[in-house]
């Protein structure tokens, strides 16, 4: 995909590619004006990270004078002579470092001790590959690329007697320990080099002469949309233009760069978080000369189209102004002059090549953890930024203890300033520093709901019979349950008893379906909705009532903020029960029993709770779960961190933990339509260069990933390629519904 010009002579051009390299990756360094005392050490990394290239056996490879095999290979190599290059003005500790960062430019961050340790085998045949390949090089040459640089020079001598040093022995790195310098800032700044690194290479491959790099933001286009917004007096607005100000006044005596937003729902979180992010950065680039990424960031792709909608609305539709960047979003890439061709495009999305940035918690905190390749060409982009992560409650308490550290450390090392905003605050920060002086009182001026209280365990049947007398008295009702079996049961049930329209709603049901179905539920007067959890977050309908089996305190708030929204209605009732099937309860296989214990200790008691007292509830709920939690997964992530042990860190921070063994996305063949894009699917495979085939599946990408969902495997019964299963059309009646979606023979946990 990346692959070089063929030239008549590679060394000019390799050259001319370690040229363009060098200019972007110091042309970034330089703009973000972050480790300075690095500079060379980032130098000596973008010229050496090729320098390998230079053996006869790559040159006659890539004028396809010969193949030459695995002697060919250029990463090992160039990373010893990266090495060498620092080893005697900056150390073992430094040099060290780019070796493993120049080693993997064209693969993932593996363990740092792995990387810098072979046994006697192993020494033994690389000492025979490296004896051919430093036989093959013109030193003189790579020698006239380094004085161009200003670098030290090398030879072949001291190149073999560093390898010799370093791997005779296949613990040998332990005789240096005391030399290396490990920590957390340490493990982001290879990170940082590294990102900054591949990120350059590739730009330099499939970006030509570059693209304009202007990062002004029109806030004037903000002020305009804000100004223009339908104003009338209640104490509501009153609240917000309150709270706007507020935040407002925080910019100009700011003492951190960690804050929580903490606002009820309609309180203009969105708004007023985008507002100050504007703000401090116009403030910051007053101070500093530098323009701050922005970063708005949510847990689940169904929050960001609506967001993303505003963002367009106030700034434009160009993707250099606002860009959406998760899996379901189109690879399409526009500024003011012209659209970028497929690859162009993917390329300047991944990198969140725009001034705004709209994504998923995955793609900005898996970033902050992974050692992929793909994932970290973006990670240079953290650097002086402006992260809003909302919905913050989401993050899974298990990962409190190494968010919190990471975010201290990288607020200081890549000057990021962090926003965590939500209507139920976590204890991620428990010495927060919140925008917002006295919050409590925004919450007390809310009374639109309350929650009604029954915590006896109680079966489907049972509770159908139960609710049905409060679902002939509204007109609409939304009824969440917790796994996609007891949601259908429900919905076939209540289906047989009601004349009402009811709609059935989770994950189990293709992205197509959904969007439409949420659509339809606007437009109607009167319906029931049966749903999961799916209609938590980003779903913007009102209900009159709203029924929930039991979940985390944080999940019930959110299905109220989906109970008379707007405050058309006196009260909104919102009922919770807590549904069983023989000797389980629904809520445990999904949430795990530990919450469900904390949401029942605070609840315990109480037969009604009024809105006012959510954010009493919430302080509660999360200082119950602080006290009892286990930080276990943090430790270890964090003692992973101070050995550099980049592989086990992505294995083991996963945000999204769906037991991926046992989940296969699976293409749904709903309609005609559907047909057509599998056909033209399975026409890729006759593409040989995968890198042709892969740009041609990013162009239906959009429209295929709409009739996929994720089924467990043990349950699939058809055949499947290495990355999609399919259920055919002729098949579709006995394994999905268009009511209500796959069919699961019992309880599952994979979709909601």
């Amino acid at each position: 995909m990346y692959s070089y010009k063929l030239l008549s002579h590679p060394k000019i051009y390799l050259i001319e590619h370690l040229q363009k390299v060098y200019k972007w990756g110091m042309e970034i360094f330089e703009q973000n004006k972050l480790f300075l005392e690095d500079k060379e050490i980032l130098s000596s990394i973008l010229v050496g990270h090729d320098l390998g290239k230079s053996t006869l056996y790559f040159q006659q490879y890539i004028t396809k004078e010969k193949s030459h095999g695995f002697i060919k290979n250029h990463g090992f190599l160039s990373a010893i002579m990266t090495y060498c290059i620092l080893a005697n003005k900056y150390g073992m500790d430094k040099a060290l470092k780019a070796f493993i960062i120049v080693k993997r430019h064209h693969g993932n961050l593996y363990n740092f001790f792995d990387e810098v340790s072979l046994n006697q085998i192993e020494v033994l045949n690389t000492i025979d590959v490296l004896d051919k390949q430093l036989k093959s090089i013109d030193f003189q040459e790579v020698n006239v690329i380094l004085d161009r640089f200003k670098l030290p020079n090398i030879n072949c001598t001291e190149i073999k007697k560093v390898f010799i040093n370093l791997f005779q022995d296949m613990e040998a790195v332990f005789y240096y320990e005391d030399e290396l310098n490990k920590n957390m800032e340490e493990y982001f700044k290879i990170k940082y080099l590294y990102s900054i690194l591949i990120y350059s290479d590739k730009f330099s491959l499939i970006m030509d002469n570059g693209i304009d790099k202007d990062k002004s933001i029109g806030i004037n286009k903000f002020n305009i949309y804000m100004d223009n917004l339908p104003k009338h007096k209640s104490i509501i607005n009153d609240k917000r233009n309150e709270a706007r100000i507020g935040i407002e006044n925080k910019i100009e005596n700011l003492d951190d760069k960690i804050y929580t937003l903490t606002l009820p729902t309609g309180m203009g979180k969105t708004l007023n978080s985008l507002n100050f992010a504007l703000k401090l950065r116009d403030k910051l680039y007053k101070e500093e000369g530098i323009y701050y990424n922005l970063i708005y960031s949510f847990p689940f792709t169904s929050i960001i189209d609506q967001t993303y909608q505003i963002f367009k609305d106030i700034f434009g539709d160009k993707t250099s102004e606002v860009l959406k960047h998760h899996y379901l979003a189109k690879v399409e890439y526009k500024n003011e002059e012209n659209y970028f061709e497929i690859e162009k495009s993917k390329f300047l999305i991944e990198t969140w090549d725009s001034k705004i940035i709209v994504t998923t918690f995955v793609k900005v905190l898996q970033c902050i953890f992974s050692n992929k390749n793909s994932e970290l060409l973006k990670f240079n982009k953290f650097a002086n930024s402006i992260i809003i992560l909302d919905e913050v409650q989401n993050i899974p308490h298990k990962y409190w203890k190494i968010i919190r550290e990471s975010f201290y450390v990288l607020s200081k090392a890549l000057n990021i300033y962090f926003i965590l905003m939500t209507a139920t605050q976590p204890l991620i920060f428990k010495d927060r520093k919140e925008l917002i002086e006295n919050t409590k009182e925004y919450f007390d001026i809310f009374d639109r709901t309350r929650l009604n209280i029954n915590l006896n365990e109680i079966g489907i049947n049972e509770f159908v019979e139960e609710i049905c007398p409060i679902i002939n008295k509204s007109d609409k009702t939304m009824i969440v349950l917790n796994t996609v079996k007891s949601a259908q049961e429900v919905y076939k049930t209540i289906k047989e008893k009601s004349n009402k329209q009811i709609l059935f709603l989770s994950a189990s049901i293709i992205p197509e379906d959904r969007k439409e179905r949420i659509e339809k539920i606007k437009t109607l007067d009167r319906y029931i909705l049966v749903s999961t959890q799916v209609v938590e977050a980003g779903v913007d309908i009102d209900n009159d009532v709203v029924i929930r089996d039991i979940g985390p305190w944080d999940s019930i708030v959110q299905c109220a903020g989906r109970c008379n929204r707007n405050n058309r209605k006196e009260l909104g009732e919102v009922y919770i029960y807590k549904l069983k099937r023989e000797k389980y309860i629904f809520a445990n296989i999904v949430y795990g029993r530990f919450l469900i214990s904390k949401t029942e200790k605070i609840l315990k008691g109480h037969e009604m709770i009024p809105e006012k007292d959510y954010f009493k509830y919430s302080n509660d709920y999360f200082e119950e779960i602080d006290k009892d939690k286990s930080d276990t997964c943090s430790d270890e992530i964090f003692e992973d961190i101070l050995e550099f042990k980049f592989n086990d860190i992505n294995n083991e921070f996963k945000l999204i933990d769906n037991n991926e063994l046992y989940i296969m996305p699976v293409f749904i063949e709903k309609d005609e339509k559907a047909v057509r894009i599998w056909e033209r699917y399975e026409g890729l495979f006759n593409i040989d260069d995968r890198f042709e085939r892969m740009n041609k599946f990013l162009e239906i990408k959009e429209q295929f990933l709409l009739y996929v969902i994720n089924i467990n495997v043990k349950k699939f019964p058809f055949m499947r390629d290495k990355f999609y299963g399919r259920i055919p059309k002729e098949n579709l009646e006995y394994y999905y519904s268009t009511e209500y979606g796959f069919i699961p023979d019992n309880d599952e946990t994979m979709f909601f």
